[in-house]
Order: C-alpha cells, then structure tokens, then sequence
C-alpha cells in the first residue's frame, strides 16, 4: 500500500511530498491503534505507589525513586498511549518506507491549491 502527503512551510518557503510503502497491514494496525487511543476515556488512575528504575525517570522526580501512578501517567488514556499506542507506532513505523521528495514552494502551491484553498489563502495573509 502507498500513501502520500504534502508539507508545507511558509516561513522558509519549502514544500516537500512524501511517500509511505508498505503492507496494508501496517497501516490498518496504526490507523487502529490510533483509533483505540483516541476513544480511551480519562479515567484518573490510583494513587498507588510506582518504584521508577531508570535512573533518568527518578533524576526527572526530583530524585525521589518513588511516585504514584496517578502522578507518572496520569489517566487511562494517557497510559494506553504511553504502553500501547506509541509501540504499536514505532513497530509500524520502522517496517513503513518513507521517501520525501523536496519541491519548490511556488510549484507546491500551483499543484495543491486547488486541493486546500482555504490554507493557502491564509498563508497569503500572514
């Protein structure tokens, strides 16, 4: 499966297209994993005490070893992101080839205005 996408940047004025290969099932899985995230309520997790330890996760406590799962990750969503979500993601993404073709600006915007007006007309005003 191919998908592309259009970036622009209209500070530096430089546009870019890229382009993701892959197995239909990579991307069904991070379009699922995406899905599952954003539909996770905000429950608040408990105060149960957490022992961290990664010496940088307890050096970013304060240098306390010790914090609640509340205070470390704080809601369910927030928890199926950190454990879930972003792995599912990175295992996707590194099976994912990416290609990024560099554009000049004014080609970028004669090929995709017609496609998104309303973005290109406010980067006329700014």
């Amino acid at each position: 499966m191919k998908t592309w996408s259009y970036g622009i940047n209209s500070l530096y004025q430089t546009a870019s297209i890229d382009l993701r290969t892959g197995p239909w099932c990579l991307f069904a899985l991070e379009r699922t994993a995406e899905f599952c995230c954003d539909i996770i309520p905000s429950i608040p997790l408990p105060n149960a005490k957490k022992k961290l330890r990664d010496q940088e996760d307890i050096e970013l406590n304060g240098g306390n070893p010790w914090t609640t799962w509340k205070e470390w990750y704080g809601d369910l969503s927030q928890l199926f992101h950190c454990l879930v979500h972003v792995p599912i993601f990175d295992f996707c993404q590194k099976r994912i080839k990416c290609k990024s073709i560099e554009l000049d600006y004014d080609k970028a915007k004669e090929m995709f205005y017609q496609e998104d007006k309303r973005f290109w007309d406010e980067e006329i005003n700014l």
